[in-house]
């Protein structure tokens, strides 16, 4: 049995190892390694790279090698996990940032022969885990988690990635007294690569 790929984009613009979300990412690696997956990782905080500032920028291709890299790692993957902060109801600007460069000259979204759009990342899916201040269950009853849906949508479901799970972890889940066993949840999806 081939060995899993898996990619794993820490979207939290600070990736400092005290911040939950960096401890949730090494739980998640620590759990698919010892499943024998090969995970690469990806630090949004801890790397540079620019900013698209017009719309034709966005239709060629990538010339920055640390988004060249992050296309490679994206077409090796069979399975991607984002971990990111909820901010302003969304991912982080700089998360975004990050995946307009990489989706930049029809990296994840092309044309058939036909002209009409295709995802070019079909056949990975993805784990969307998200970590908020306020409960996850008012995130999804009272905003509709529009934010995190649309992160999925927009990005991830229109480049053909499917399935997408989410999940949210909110309210008393990321304070310290119980972070330990948000960690041990995140260490069990990634033994089940999930």
């Amino acid at each position: 049995m081939a060995m899993k790929h898996i990619l794993l984009i820490n979207g939290n613009p600070d990736s400092s190892p005290e911040k939950l979300t960096s401890a949730l990412a090494k739980a998640y690696r620590e759990g698919a390694e010892d499943d024998n997956c090969i995970v690469r990782q990806i630090n949004i905080g801890g790397i540079e790279f620019p900013w698209l500032r017009d719309a034709h920028d966005f239709t060629t291709q990538a010339t920055d090698k640390t988004i060249i890299e992050a296309q490679g790692a994206f077409l090796t993957a069979d399975h991607v996990v984002f971990i990111y902060p909820l901010w302003l109801g969304s991912a982080p600007a700089l998360l975004k940032a990050y995946m307009e460069q990489v989706a930049r000259g029809e990296f994840l979204l092309g044309k058939n022969d036909g002209g009409f759009p295709r995802g070019r990342l079909k056949g990975r899916s993805a784990r969307v885990i998200v970590t908020m201040g306020m409960p996850a269950l008012l995130y999804r009853i009272i905003f509709g988690a529009h934010g995190v849906k649309a992160f999925n949508r927009s990005i991830l479901g229109i480049a053909g990635i499917k399935p997408i799970k989410t999940t949210l972890f909110g309210g008393s889940q990321i304070q310290p007294d119980h972070c330990k066993r948000t960690i041990e949840i995140v260490r069990e999806m990634g033994r089940k690569k999930s």
